[in-house]
């Protein structure tokens, strides 16, 4: 052990790794497994995006930007969150770039959480957030939701914000949900609203997936709490950006402008070249989007046609692109253990429960982030071991 090693705190030596990075690193590079864990478009950017930074940085935009984000791209993502989702922000001061959606996620959490206070998040729910909650030192409360849908109801927040009190300081809403693929209807984010306007509570509001939406129209609870809502996007899924690193967070200037101290002391500022490609994909880049979405949608209707054919029993999904399946009753295992079970009979990676909570859920995700081809190669997969487990239990 180094000398320093001693140094580590406690807080950091406990805290594991997101396990959709483990799996998606163990399996990724296996040309015999379909890997469906990790949840990143497989379409590439743009070519006008592409060529937008490339212009950028001919045009020597390659010196420090203003730490809060270029103008244009502060005013392309107020136009954007306007003419699609009709929220309002005033891009010189309630809009604020981070070094990706996650950048948004931890600056909020470690901004606004110290030592023993609380942050809810409603289970099941990507992992980044517990893990910047127990960074920060503070606590993660896991909501339960309940099956199907796994949803968060007002009679559950409203029991957790009674119980901790003024302990709880930011509650986390994602929606298309990862890893679940719900969302929630206008008249659910009303009545969370009704229940949350009573309590002194920040809305880290995880939009991400809002333009992946493939049953009715989605819905910004910061319509709504304008006053306790952070709202949090980025481009990485609906313009394929993800190793650009741009994201966002809209809310009060008042409240932005102490979080912009956090993201500037661990970041300093995101690239020019990338915000001015940012830009270009918020700004012109909604036929991609649109093409994107409907090879989405054409993937899950044939999982949900096929893993019903099998009788695997999920979630409904309605957005993002996940599939969110029920482990068979006879398997006896947890689902780390039916994940390696699918590794090793199906050849599938997948990713389990034990991912997005600590509670004993009995589920697991696939990304359907991949082609068709990849889809069918794991549904043989999933079709063989289902009737091989079920021959097994009947012997």
């Amino acid at each position: 052990m180094s000398k320093i090693a001693s140094l580590i705190p406690a807080s950091l030596r406990s805290a594991k790794p997101s396990l959709i990075r483990v799996l998606n690193n163990k399996y990724g590079s296996d040309p015999q497994m379909v890997n469906l864990t990790i949840g990143e478009p497989d379409f590439n950017t743009a070519d006008h995006v592409k060529l937008a930074a490339i212009k950028s940085i001919l045009d020597n935009h390659t010196h420090y930007p203003h730490n809060w984000g270029t103008p244009g791209l502060r005013d392309a993502i107020s136009q954007y969150l306007a003419t699609h989702f009709g929220v309002h922000y005033d891009p010189s001061s309630e809009v604020f770039v981070t070094e990706g959606a996650s950048g948004a996620i931890s600056t909020i959490i470690n901004g606004l959480c110290q030592p023993g206070d609380i942050v809810l998040i409603p289970c099941p729910a990507y992992t980044l957030y517990r893990i910047n909650a127990q960074m920060a030192g503070a606590k993660s409360v896991e909501l339960r939701t309940q099956e199907p849908d796994f949803k968060v109801t007002p009679q559950l927040l409203k029991d957790a914000l009674d119980k901790y009190g003024s302990r709880v300081k930011v509650l986390v809403l994602n929606y298309p949900v990862n890893p679940t693929g719900v969302t929630y209807t206008p008249d659910e984010l009303r009545a969370l609203a009704t229940v949350l306007k009573q309590y002194n509570v920040a809305i880290l509001d995880d939009e991400i997936y809002a333009e992946l939406t493939y049953e009715g129209h989605h819905f910004s609870l910061a319509k709504l709490l304008p006053d306790q809502t952070l709202l949090v996007s980025g481009v990485s899924k609906n313009a394929a950006m993800t190793g650009w690193r741009i994201g966002y967070i809209c809310g009060p200037n008042d409240v932005l402008r102490s979080l912009a101290k956090v993201h500037q002391a661990a970041i300093s500022t995101t690239a020019t070249m990338n915000m001015d490609a940012a830009e270009e994909a918020l700004r012109h880049g909604d036929h991609d989007t649109a093409v994107m979405k409907a090879a989405y949608d054409q993937r899950r209707q044939y999982l949900i046609k096929a893993m019903k054919k099998i009788c695997f029993h999920f979630t409904q999904p309605s957005g993002a692109f996940y599939l969110w399946v029920k482990i068979p009753d006879n398997f006896a295992g947890n689902s780390m253990a039916y994940a390696e079970h699918l590794a090793e009979k199906a050849k599938v990676a997948i990713v389990p429960a034990a991912a997005f909570t600590n509670l004993p859920v009995r589920y697991f995700r696939i990304s359907y982030a991949a082609s068709m081809e990849k889809l069918r190669q794991a549904i043989t997969g999933f079709a063989k071991v289902f009737a091989d487990d079920q021959a097994s239990y009947n012997d």
